[in-house]
């Protein structure tokens, strides 16, 4: 079956790049058009992809994108690009004296109430529950690392797998298996270029075991001042 370009309000993808675009390895794009349709820090939902949020647009012009940039938007050669760019405008290209208009963006998941949780939009009781399940899941390993490994995340931003390997002198496979689990929790977020990142949430959560950390260790102060 012929592929098909899909449409992101007036965005054009091709179905075969949509696994790539959500794994993050795909983070820019170029589309045929005369004006600046979308706008930077807005979120647009693509069919049968999920939504994307536009970190920067500004024209371009097609000889001066580079070979890096082309491998960022998923083609592996020139070649590639020039064909498939043709059969997005639905006309010929002089790829010499035209310009495009160059996207970057970022791939936030399917569903809109997701993203807004990932972003700290949750209620309080919701905040409680995500702190304790934190504090359980640390606890199963002999010698806890998972609040550790998001406190690393907020200071450093985004961290390869290898790194908190490293860093963490925990095993890939632990490393990946409970990221997954806190990537559902929200608390995370993950790219294939740039490895793991904390959301909102995840720095929402860590201040409210902060805060009860120093409210413990108040009352412990307080306790010894009695005796």
């Amino acid at each position: 079956m012929a592929q098909k370009y899909r449409r992101l309000l007036m965005f054009l993808f091709l179905k075969k790049y949509h696994d790539e675009i959500k794994s993050g390895k795909i983070t820019l794009t170029f589309q045929p058009w005369d004006t600046l349709r979308v706008l930077r820090g807005k979120i647009y939902r693509a069919h049968n992809l999920g939504l994307l949020r536009v970190l920067d647009v500004d024209f371009r012009r097609l000889s001066d994108i580079a070979p890096d940039e082309l491998k960022r938007c998923g083609y592996s050669s020139r070649e590639q690009f020039e064909s498939e760019y043709k059969k997005m405008a639905e006309r010929e290209v002089d790829f010499e004296m035209e310009r495009a208009v160059r996207i970057e963006f970022e791939y936030i998941g399917e569903d809109i109430e997701n993203y807004k949780k990932a972003m700290g939009n949750v209620k309080d009781s919701e905040l409680y529950d995500l702190k304790e399940k934190l504090i359980i899941a640390d606890q199963k390993n002999a010698k806890p690392w998972i609040i550790k490994a998001m406190r690393l995340l907020r200071e450093s931003g985004y961290i390869p797998s290898r790194d908190l390997e490293k860093r963490l002198k925990v095993p890939a496979d632990r490393i990946k298996r409970n990221m997954k689990k806190l990537k559902s929790m929200n608390l995370i977020t993950s790219n294939q270029r740039k490895g793991y990142g904390i959301t909102p949430l995840g720095v929402k959560v860590l201040k409210t075991l902060n805060a009860e950390k120093k409210n413990i260790e108040k009352a412990r102060a307080l306790n010894l001042e009695k005796k």
